[in-house]
């Protein structure tokens, strides 16, 4: 599969209909808890700041919410 593509048809993301782009959007989501809490347990593991850490996150993600009301 190319980079940028999605499925067994190598669609880009905006050549999927809604359901096919709702499912891959979901999937990344799921992807992205899974890797913050491996980088958290790895942060905790490593004696890493992880409130600040944690607060960062916080801030990219909560300006990802705002840009999108």
């Amino acid at each position: 599969m190319e980079k940028g593509t999605h499925g067994n048809n190598e669609n880009s993301f905006e050549a999927l209909d809604y359901a096919g782009q709702a499912r891959t959007l979901n999937a990344q989501i799921q992807v992205l808890q899974k890797g913050l809490k491996a980088h958290i347990r790895r942060g905790d593991s490593e004696n890493r700041d992880l409130i600040e850490m944690k607060n960062s996150y916080k801030t990219q993600l909560l300006k990802l919410i705002t840009s999108l009301e």
